[in-house]
């Protein structure tokens, strides 16, 4: 009987030890990889209604997303290129502040890029360096992107997503950030 008391003493002490090595708060954050990136298309990432964890600012302009649905989609590049919008930029801000904790990461992204999946056109935000980089691949097929979505944007009567792309892969090329 006693042996068995102590046992259980043992055990229990030894799994508080065992769970005390595994703390349950804040985890350093990591880099995404590949695997994060579920198979998906803009067009289903753009339908998504703002999930309840949105936050709208007073004046209904734009929606700030908690869930970024990191996404790999497959997109050719249609032809134009345009500075980045206030309104996407100060949308790009409000995510970081709400969610990154680190606005210095997001302040690069400043280029869009148009793109064709399936007949429907959308704006891409790029960083520089990533656009850089694309244009010495092989842009002018189908290129894999690794997309995350910030939100939306109020454009007249119209909300109009907003895609931050992380990397991309050209056909026949390594991973570019």
């Amino acid at each position: 009987m006693i042996k068995t008391v102590y046992l259980s003493i043992l055990l229990t002490l030894a799994a508080t030890l065992a769970v005390a090595q595994n703390p349950t708060g804040p985890q350093p954050k990591r880099a995404r990889t590949p695997e994060d990136y579920k198979p998906g298309t803009l067009k289903d990432l753009a339908a998504k209604a703002a999930s309840n964890n949105s936050r709208g600012n007073k004046e209904e302009t734009m929606l700030v997303d908690a869930d970024i649905s990191p996404t790999r989609i497959k997109a050719t590049y249609a032809g134009l290129t345009r500075r980045l919008t206030e309104p996407k930029a100060e949308l790009i801000r409000q995510w970081a502040r709400l969610y990154a904790g680190a606005l210095e990461t997001y302040k690069p992204y400043e280029v869009e890029v148009l793109f064709d999946e399936n007949g429907t056109k959308y704006w891409l935000t790029f960083t520089k360096t990533t656009l850089d980089s694309f244009w010495n691949s092989k842009w002018n097929h189908p290129t894999d992107l690794f997309v995350i979505r910030m939100g939306a944007v109020k454009t007249g009567d119209n909300w109009e997503p907003v895609f931050l792309v992380e990397r991309f892969q050209g056909r026949d090329e390594h991973m570019r950030r």
